[in-house]
């Protein structure tokens, strides 16, 4: 009995020192989540490329979207992404990019929405 006792007790240390091993080989966590956080944020705000601008302004006007409410809106989302209008360009320039007939469909009342409310106006 003693004989197995010992076995468990030694198979417990040893695997208590293997484990301490594979944590000493882990990488070092550099900065705090809120700075991860803030990098990933500003990752995702990079400019677009004038080509990308490009095919999103004529998606824009081939959904219905006029000259005004285009450039607002492209400005909104270059220049303060968090609003309304910033969200609802996206959405719509998302939906363009994927020239799905369901998604246009669906997206003219928000077309409609986004010309008629000035949501877009500076």
């Amino acid at each position: 009995m003693k004989h197995v006792l010992f076995v468990v007790a030694a198979l417990a240390v040893w695997g208590g020192v293997a484990h301490a091993d594979e944590l000493s080989h882990m990488p070092e966590v550099k900065g705090t989540l809120s700075q991860a956080l803030h990098s990933a944020r500003v990752e995702s705000h990079q400019p677009q490329s004038h080509q990308e601008r490009l095919t999103d302004e004529e998606n824009l006007h081939r959904i219905g979207l006029s000259d005004e409410t285009v450039k607002a809106g492209l400005w909104a989302v270059a220049h303060r992404p968090h609003s309304p209008c910033a969200q609802y360009i996206r959405q719509l320039t998302a939906d363009a990019k994927g020239n799905s007939a369901a998604l246009m469909q669906s997206d003219q009342r928000l077309v409609v929405y986004v010309e008629n409310s000035g949501i877009c106006e500076r």
